[in-house]
């Protein structure tokens, strides 16, 4: 999720909102079963449940119709240490 986020940022996460209808546009924390925890943009359009990541280098994730991923929580905020 860079820049937003970064590497060794502390961030708390709700594992209580995992509702679609209520995470688009949020920042989540999605699992796979092969690549395990990312964090990412929530979108849903048009009832297509979409990942994207803050750098446009990545690619969106359509999660609609593969149910090797799940959501695993909202981030409700981040912080970082001071250098």
């Amino acid at each position: 999720m860079r820049p937003l986020i970064n590497e060794g940022d502390i961030m708390a996460v709700d594992y209580s909102q995992t509702n679609y209808a209520t995470l688009d546009g949020k920042i989540v924390i999605a699992w796979h079963k092969n690549t395990g925890l990312s964090v990412s943009r929530f979108r849903c359009y048009r009832g297509i449940a979409v990942l994207e990541a803050e750098n446009r280098e990545y690619h969106p994730v359509t999660i609609g119709s593969d149910r090797d991923w799940r959501i695993v929580g909202r981030i409700l905020w981040w912080t970082r240490m001071a250098p």
